[in-house]
């Protein structure tokens, strides 16, 4: 019997799960960061180091198995700043971290340099990129010119292992990295000043070393065991749902939000709009991120409702407004990724009227976010074609309203994943792959959940709502100020 342990490292928690060769999930387990480990936009990197330890160690007590390899997820677009001696500099900034966007501005006003850097990293000029968030560091006197570069799944891997190494998967996402020869790339890192050696060496994601005995310790494990490069969550959420063949759609609905299709060669499109990086296998995954989704969510029943209604009853609440009376929301509380790359954009509620109440301005967040989403999905479909599948998972999946929503936003028959955990267990695939157990990602194929049909009687409602939220999209840019 093979039992997998896969770690994940997400923008809110840490989360472990062992999964069994011939019994599938055995458990799981997520434990919150702390506040003063995490605040979305900064994380200590031992506070989140030792969180995952907590986690995973109260897993293996509860399920008392033999772990036979270990797998690694983390987000996308971290960096963590390390002095000569491998030391952190202050926090990991992560990818929502928006105070490199003044840096990222100012070379984003070189069209030239723009399209040279987006057409050979796949990475557009933006603050959510660790590229920018060095040089924005650089350009303040941060950095440890003989340091190095790492980010929040190299700490952990670093941590488990005491080696030093980074998944091309996670490289494609920092800017550093050619999207197209899938090495660091020289030209960028002259261009930024630094060196090779300064940075991680690029290996596949199923690439393996062996747990280090103090980690073994730690967890209470035996040493030695494999541990797998750790993969982004984009990545291995398109493993995970199943989706590395041609024409399968994901869109993730979660923190942030994300759509995703794999292709076996990089797409670039002469406008930069949307991203293009790598995931495993030879294969790239073209897509678009939005920064926000379940954050905005989160903030509005947080900050504005203070608490006082659940997520069921907020959902409730908005569920018997009046569509077409609702206000318009654009979802920017974090600032924009794709398409419009406006990383000082604001989040803004707006055609507010005094009768609106909390179940408009709820439904009016929900509805932003999908719009954003549809968006991407309309520049996507434009590059590839109309996907034959879409597949969705996140926190979305938690609220089949919303998930109706999104089927009557993009008319478009909408899978849910089978997999509760998505991401966690792409992490699980890649690990099968690294001790044998399949012989490709793409083997990893599980069953489809529900079927989300389209209300087409909504068709005509959502386009003049799409068309109302577009209207004031534009009106609200800053691009030529």
């Amino acid at each position: 019997m093979l039992n997998i342990l896969a770690l994940e490292v997400s923008t809110s928690s840490a989360k472990a799960m062992i999964y069994s060769l011939d019994k599938g999930i055995r458990g799981v387990y997520s434990l919150p960061f702390k506040d003063t480990v995490n605040d979305v936009v900064s994380q200590d990197p031992e506070g989140i180091y030792q969180a995952v330890i907590e986690c995973a160690k109260t897993l293996i007590e509860r399920e008392n198995c033999q772990i036979d390899a270990i797998g690694l997820g983390s987000t996308w677009h971290s960096i963590l700043l390390l002095d000569r001696e491998r030391r952190p500099i202050g926090r990991i900034k992560t990818w929502a971290s928006t105070e490199a966007a003044p840096t990222a501005a100012q070379y984003r006003k070189d069209e030239q340099l723009k399209r040279w850097f987006y057409q050979r990293t796949g990475c557009m000029v933006h603050s959510i990129y660790p590229v920018w968030k060095f040089l924005h560091a650089k350009q303040q006197g941060q950095i440890d010119p003989e340091g190095y570069i790492s980010s929040q799944p190299e700490y952990v891997f670093e941590r488990l292992t005491g080696q030093i190494g980074v998944s091309r998967s996670i490289a494609s996402g920092t800017g550093f990295m050619n999207i197209h020869t899938l090495e660091w790339d020289q030209e960028i890192l002259d261009f930024v000043g630094l060196k090779v050696s300064q940075l991680a060496p690029l290996c596949e994601v199923d690439h393996t070393v062996p747990l280090s005995e103090e980690a073994a310790a730690e967890l209470g494990l035996k040493a030695g065991i494999p541990v797998a490069l750790p993969g982004p969550d984009g990545a291995l959420n398109q493993v995970g749902a199943g989706a590395m063949g041609q024409g399968i759609m994901t869109m993730s609905v979660g923190t942030s939000g994300a759509l995703r299709v794999t292709s076996l060669i990089p797409v670039l499109p002469d406008n930069p709009s949307t991203w293009c990086y790598y995931v495993a296998e030879g294969k790239r995954l073209a897509g678009a991120a939005t920064s926000g989704a379940g954050n905005c969510v989160q903030w509005f029943g947080k900050k504005l409702n203070l608490g006082k209604l659940s997520y069921r009853e907020l959902d409730e609440m908005a569920s018997k407004i009046e569509v077409e009376d609702a206000p318009i929301f654009l979802p920017f509380l974090y600032g924009e990724r794709c398409p419009g790359w406006e990383d000082t954009r604001t989040g803004i509620f707006l055609g507010l009227k005094p009768h609106h109440e909390i179940g408009h301005l709820h439904y009016a967040i929900l509805e932003g976010v999908l719009f954003n989403l549809y968006q991407c999905y309309m520049v996507l479909e434009q590059l590839m074609g109309a996907p034959r599948e879409i597949r969705i998972s996140g926190g979305i999946e938690n609220s089949r309203w919303w998930l109706q929503m999104a089927a009557d936003i993009f008319q478009r028959e909408i899978y849910t994943s089978s997999i509760e955990h998505a991401s966690t267990m792409g992490a699980v695939a890649v690990a099968m792959k690294a001790v044998g157990a399949i012989r490709s990602l793409e083997e990893f194929n599980p069953s489809q959940g529900k079927r989300i049909i389209p209300d087409e009687k909504m068709a005509k409602v959502y386009a003049k709502r799409f068309e109302r939220y577009m209207e004031w999209y534009d009106k609200t840019s800053n691009r030529g100020e």
